[in-house]
């Protein structure tokens, strides 16, 4: 009876450490599948690319190495970092959630198109400040890769409208710049010159300048009415034999 009782013993001693064996190994287990599964979302969101409203502004970020949270986004290479700096938030992402991307290319696209929509808006004004703010955002969006085909085709449409404006404002430049320079030489002409003593030629040559520059504007300004289409030549009967 002895030896059967520690038989038993033995047996459900046996037992238990079988039990909690398989208890630690399925403990150990499930820690291990936890752990596979937290690496892999922190792999995930790692590669995710965000556009988080903050401040007033459109800040690009990157996700973390962690199953949720992102930082601001700052690539090594300066000149690419400068592309990424913040950009005034468009209205309509005011009280919008952060916008997500998988990939850089697919936020570059949304980044550009917001770009390009400031851009629009400023390089059309007069006031100078908007105005060089406008062509520094349309330069940021001309430099991102893995934009659409649209994308590309409306930027070279902009680019042609600021390269448009840019040679207007030289146009007009010369003009102003030529007419401070008419009034200098007619103030050194009235007040004489111990040195030089061509102040008059110059004002002419210049007076000449303006008058076609002026001319030009004019023509533009009043185009001459096309002249007048040609009257349908009249056919007249062969003579009679």
């Amino acid at each position: 009876m002895a030896n059967q009782e520690e038989g038993k013993l033995v047996v459900q001693q046996s037992a238990r450490r079988s039990s909690g064996a398989r208890t630690i190994l399925v403990l150990i287990i499930i820690l291990a599948l936890a752990g596979v599964i937290v690496y892999l979302l922190s792999l995930l969101n790692s590669r995710k690319y965000f556009l988080v409203p903050e401040g007033g502004e459109l800040v690009v970020k990157k996700g973390i190495f962690f199953p949720v949270g992102q930082d601001t986004y700052r690539p090594a290479d300066p000149k690419e970092a400068e592309l990424y700096q913040p950009i005034e938030i468009p209205e309509q992402l005011r009280s919008s959630a952060p916008l997500q991307f998988e990939d850089l290319p697919s936020l570059n696209r949304e980044l550009a198109s917001f770009m390009m929509q400031h851009a629009e808006k400023m390089v059309f004004t007069e006031d100078e400040k908007t105005y060089q703010r406008g062509l520094q955002y349309l330069e940021r969006a001309s430099r991102l890769h893995g934009l659409d085909p649209q994308q590309l085709e409306k930027l070279r449409a902009m680019r042609a409208d600021v390269d448009y404006l840019e040679a207007k404002r030289a146009y007009l430049g010369v003009e102003k710049t030529l007419e401070v320079a008419l009034q200098k030489f007619r103030k050194a002409e009235a007040l004489g010159s111990g040195r030089f003593n061509d102040a008059a030629d110059w004002s002419q040559k210049i007076i000449r300048l303006l008058d076609i520059i002026r001319s030009a504007k004019n023509e533009i300004a009043n185009p001459a009415p096309p002249p007048p289409a040609p009257a349908p030549a009249v056919e007249t009967p062969a003579a009679v034999q």
